[in-house]
């Protein structure tokens, strides 16, 4: 795949002196800029993420964390003014500020997963009171949305050859995830959406801030403790088989109760549970890509094609699950010890 270039002249940012592509992302094409403006971050937004809705929740939440005091990024318009730049694909790219700190691709350790945490709750907690009625519409954790979408291609007769590539998985995923669904009544907050280790801003092992906000919108909290769970308890990446690493779990629990919001008794009943459910809503995303061949950014040095990737990602999301199915008891009692 050819990587475009961002089109940097459309921002007034004077002599650029250096460019350097992200190594990490599955949606946006993400670049970074040293110039003599400043340190930014500049995207190529994805096709199904590049939308005025989406572009103006971004922008109601950076705002908001950075009045909270908060590190987020900012966006910043174009010389014409304009939120963004459009390339000649019809594709738009965003810049916004960098935000202080690294990344790490991988959890190091529980001290990673706690520190995480722990910005994790910030983050809820300072946006607990923030005044926007969310535009996008873009399903976030609906997990009976992918449920339906995956089920619909599997019935799609153009699908026929790649639905027999991956029966059995199928039909594992159709078995478990709707057992895991969440209650309709959960109280719902305003969540990050992907939370993986990624999208955590750190400065030594201290976590700082938040990035990659483009999934915001309102849910139950247990999403994103539930994706933290299916990201950060692993090793490796989403297309290798992993285990589940109880004792970063327990550092997520001991780490959100120190600054997140309080969870109510059907929260905390049901957070046990909610890594298994994230995880297995990836893989039957993961799934369905593998048969329509649109979603995901794939590796091309690694996989012949994006179905290809997607088949190993999803099972690598099914092997994970079936490790936390096996600790539940174990996890039950964590959360009962550290959330009362």
């Amino acid at each position: 795949m050819t990587t475009p270039a961002p089109p940097l002249s459309a921002w007034a940012l004077g002599a650029i002196t250096h460019v350097a592509p992200a190594s990490s992302g599955l949606m946006h094409q993400t670049f970074f800029v040293d110039a003599e403006a400043g340190r930014f971050v500049v995207q190529r937004l994805h096709h199904l993420l590049g939308t005025p809705e989406i572009l103006a929740d971004y922008q109601a939440v950076t705002r908001h964390l950075a009045a909270r005091g908060l590190a987020a990024p900012r966006l910043v318009p174009t010389a014409d003014g304009a939120p963004v730049a459009t390339d000649a694909d019809g594709r738009w790219w965003r810049l916004t500020t960098r935000v202080p700190g690294t990344t790490h691709d991988k959890v190091r350790g529980p001290a990673d997963a706690e520190a995480g945490a722990r910005m994790l709750g910030r983050f809820h907690a300072a946006m607990a009171d923030i005044d926007h009625t969310f535009l996008s519409a873009h399903p976030l954790h609906d997990t009976p949305a992918h449920l339906a979408r995956l089920q619909a291609a599997l019935a799609d007769p153009a699908y026929a050859v790649e639905r027999g590539a991956i029966a059995l998985e199928v039909d594992e995923i159709l078995a478990e995830l709707p057992a895991l669904i969440l209650p309709a009544d959960l109280p719902r907050r305003v969540v990050h959406g992907d939370p993986k280790i990624s999208n955590v801003m750190f400065e030594g092992d201290a976590a700082v801030g938040l990035i990659d906000l483009d999934t915001c919108n309102r849910h139950s909290v247990l999403v994103d403790l539930g994706d933290a769970v299916r990201s950060w308890c692993r090793d490796g990446y989403e297309d290798e088989l992993q285990r589940f690493h109880l004792d970063r779990f327990e550092a997520i629990i001991r780490g959100y109760a120190a600054t997140g919001l309080p969870l109510t008794d059907r929260e905390r009943a049901l957070l046990p549970d909610a890594g298994r459910l994230i995880t297995l809503e990836l893989a039957a995303r993961f799934a369905r890509d593998s048969l329509e061949d649109h979603y995901f950014a794939w590796d091309a040095t690694r996989y012949a094609d994006r179905r290809t990737h997607n088949r190993a990602r999803m099972r690598s999301m099914l092997y994970l699950a079936r490790d936390m199915a096996a600790r539940r008891d174990e996890a039950a009692r964590i959360v009962a010890r550290l959330l009362g």
